[in-house]
């Protein structure tokens, strides 16, 4: 078919129909996929063939031109004249739509919907002479605003609260660390003895936040014993003074789950907590009030 393009495309040829009937009777016996592939290329091959025909026909029928039918529009609507009296623009404009619409009427099977060419809104007469207002502004509006406007609530600020609570808790942990070193005999007690609290886990949190204070201050050190578990002891005024300021201390962050608390606790044997629980501070309960 591709060595024969040019007598399939010949209108006057009737070579294309008969390679079709071909194709058809070569398709019976096809059974297997490379056949039907074929067949579909073949297919494909007559279908843009007889397109390409189609296209090569020349028949009578008039081809649609826009530039002409524009030109025979603007024939048809300068054919409406008007009188030498008539000048109304408006006049001349309302003829030549009149004269358009009978003319494609009969092409419409229902007349076509009215639409406002400024919108869905009415047109009003606008009187140029009529000079507008500005319309009257109330100047003490804004300052009655301003008078009248809701203010929120200010709430009071706790953070000088806070850093005055966080510094009676950390003096009462050394006095609490303080004795039980008197107690001991002047021997450094066991860390986990010292800052857990079997009864809240949250207590045992807060105990090891108040305790990084006091070594921070130097008001107390963190050693290893022989079993190389930590203790924790004051430190007196003597080895304060001794201290030099450009002694560098070792810091470190601690982690502490739920589980190893429960751990720790089972592991010590600790039943009573050495630092007693806190009562709720005041921030806590005005936040509470304000919650």
């Amino acid at each position: 078919m591709k060595e024969h393009q040019h007598d399939l495309i010949n209108p006057e040829s009737d070579s294309l129909n008969e390679r079709l009937r071909e194709a058809d009777e070569l398709f019976n016996p096809v059974k297997m996929t490379r056949e039907a592939a074929l067949d579909s290329t073949a297919i494909a091959i007559i279908a843009h063939y007889g397109k390409q025909k189609a296209q090569a026909l020349h028949t009578e029928f008039v081809k649609f031109q826009p530039t002409e039918f524009a030109d025979k529009l603007m024939t048809l609507m300068s054919g409406c004249e008007l009188s030498e009296d008539e000048n109304n623009s408006s006049r001349m404009t309302k003829d030549v739509w009149a004269k358009l619409g009978d003319a494609v009427q009969p092409m419409f099977k229902r007349s076509p919907p009215l639409h406002f060419l400024f919108g869905s809104f009415e047109r009003e007469e606008v009187d140029l002479h009529v000079s507008r207002r500005p319309p009257n502004r109330d100047l003490n509006r804004a300052d009655n605003n301003k008078e009248n406007a809701t203010r929120p609530e200010q709430l009071p600020s706790f953070e000088g609260e806070k850093q005055e609570a966080t510094t009676a808790e950390v003096e009462r942990v050394l006095g609490i660390l303080q004795s039980q070193h008197k107690r001991l005999g002047g021997k450094p007690m066991c860390y986990f003895e010292f800052v857990i609290n079997p009864m809240s886990f949250g207590q045992t949190v807060e105990n090891i936040f108040y305790a990084s204070f006091l070594v921070r201050d130097g008001l107390a050190e963190v050693m290893l014993d022989e079993d190389n578990l930590p203790v924790i002891q004051p430190v007196s005024g003597e080895v304060k003074k001794g201290q030099s300021k450009d002694s560098q201390r070792k810091q470190v962050i601690m982690s502490i789950s739920k589980r190893e608390w429960k751990t720790i606790v089972d592991t010590f044997r600790i039943t009573e907590p050495t630092i007693p629980s806190r009562p709720l501070s005041s921030v806590s309960k005005t936040k509470g009030k304000k919650t």
